[in-house]
């Protein structure tokens, strides 16, 4: 599945972004005057679009009442976010393809990259390998740290050589398929939802298929139905957000595994790209300082970036905030004795585009790819 990776892997630097602030903490101390940055809207709640989508999406029949007398009600659910483990310890994202596929900066980037002949060829290999046209069939992929991948969109035509693949129904409605060299695993489960497995790791896929079909009136997952919102969303738990810190920040690391309980990604890619990362952990003196710790490192991070002359950093940081939540937003209630903050960062796309995938081919004097924006799609 790389060339589906590929598409989304430049948006997995939205989760580096609290990391930036660790690495900032340490340099320069000297301000110059700037520009009021213009105003961007953060993704904190789901536009009316996105509700839409998501009530479209609930396919899925609801569970059963845990007990006869129960009287709260009972929804449809999103077949992605049920596949996905229900591990609190996991991490878990899912890219919007179909969503960001038409934001412009993504326009900007599939210009140039599909400009380049490997990569042209690269997709239609992959269609003639497995019937499947990556930028038009994949509607968003969904990915979790266990190393499991699902795919939702149109897949009637997906193709598995026999030759290659062994093949065998699981459950009511899936087909696995096992590679005969290298033992990875995919499976179909409907004509919409491809599952793989980028570890080999036996039952994985498995394991979400019985989740589709189980009727478990416990069953939860690691993501929830409020939070599938922006052009790409996720949970990251704090080993997994510790282990992105850069060497030098043990301390910063340890703070984050005592003190937060998960961290909640919101893209939203539509104009700008705008990021929310929001931080929640038991109330106490600890989160209050990790709050501290975050905006003193993209202040420290400003100063330092416009005292060496990095204007494309310091503009960035420009952007960057910590907010601390006194009230909770609708629909995210904190949990008793609960507290959040949000790291928000806004990235131009007049800046993106300078910093993109294609960014190699202007240092390149071979090539006179230029980063400017893709035309709009006909009609």
């Amino acid at each position: 599945m790389r060339p589906v990776k590929k598409r989304g892997v430049w948006l997995a630097a939205a989760l580096v972004l609290l990391a930036l602030a660790a690495w900032l903490m340490s340099r320069g101390d000297k301000e110059k005057p700037t520009v009021t940055p213009r105003k961007i809207e953060f993704p904190r709640r789901p536009k009316p679009a996105e509700q839409e989508r998501a009530s479209r999406r609930r396919t899925l029949p609801p569970l059963p009442a845990p007990s006869p007398d129960a009287e709260a009600p009972r929804w449809k659910r999103d077949p992605v976010l049920v596949a996905l483990p229900a591990d609190p310890e996991r991490s878990a994202m899912v890219l919007e393809i179909a969503a960001l596929k038409e934001s412009p900066i993504m326009q900007i980037w599939l210009d140039c990259m599909l400009s380049r002949g490997d990569e042209r060829a690269g997709f239609a290999r992959f269609k003639d390998r497995y019937g499947i046209d990556v930028l038009e069939d994949v509607e968003r992929v969904a990915t979790s740290s266990t190393g499991l991948v699902v795919l939702q969109g149109s897949f009637e035509g997906a193709t598995f050589e026999r030759e290659r693949w062994t093949s065998r129904t699981y459950g009511e409605k899936g087909v696995v398929y096992e590679d005969k060299d290298t033992g990875r695993v995919v499976a179909t489960w409907g004509p919409d939802l491809l599952i793989a497995d980028r570890r080999a790791e036996p039952g994985l896929v498995e394991d979400a298929i019985d989740r589709l079909e189980s009727t478990d009136p416990a069953q939860g997952s690691i993501l929830q139905e409020h939070q599938a919102y922006s052009d790409v969303y996720g949970v990251l738990s704090p080993d997994d957000l510790s282990r992105m810190l850069p060497p030098g920040q043990e301390e910063l690391a340890e703070r984050i595994r005592e003190a937060v309980a998960r961290v909640e990604i919101h893209v939203d890619a539509s104009e700008d790209v705008a990021v929310v990362a929001e931080v929640a952990g038991p109330a106490g003196e600890q989160m209050a300082d990790l709050s501290k710790m975050f905006g003193a490192a993209l202040s420290v991070g400003r100063l330092n970036a416009k005292r060496e002359g990095n204007d494309e950093l310091a503009e960035l940081l420009d952007y960057a905030r910590v907010e601390t939540q006194r009230r909770p937003r609708e629909g995210k209630e904190n949990k008793p004795g609960e507290q959040r903050f949000s790291v928000d960062m806004a990235l131009p796309v007049d800046l993106l585009k300078n910093l993109g995938p294609c960014r190699r081919d202007r240092d390149d004097p071979r090539r006179d790819v230029e980063a400017e924006p893709a035309p709009a799609p006909p009609g």
